[in-house]
């Protein structure tokens, strides 16, 4: 069983204007491949995803103008 892979997301825009730009977002992988992440804004939502795919599709590829680095903290 694989361990639980934390990672943040940093970011150089922010094309809705809502959560800013810098270390926006943390968030972990766990070992059924479902994706929780919360965001480092005011409010500090939290969501899940069923897996890393549909994150990534929400929150990177939506918005490529952004320039989001992944980081994982391995």
């Amino acid at each position: 069983m694989n361990e639980p892979r934390l990672f943040s997301i940093v970011r150089e825009a922010d094309a809705t204007g809502i959560s800013g730009t810098g270390h926006v977002l943390d968030g972990v992988i766990f070992h059924t491949g479902q994706v929780v992440v919360c965001w480092r804004s005011n409010f500090g939502s939290i969501t899940i995803f069923e897996n890393w795919e549909a994150f990534e599709n929400v929150h990177l590829k939506a918005h490529p103008e952004n320039k989001a680095k992944v980081m994982f903290h391995d």
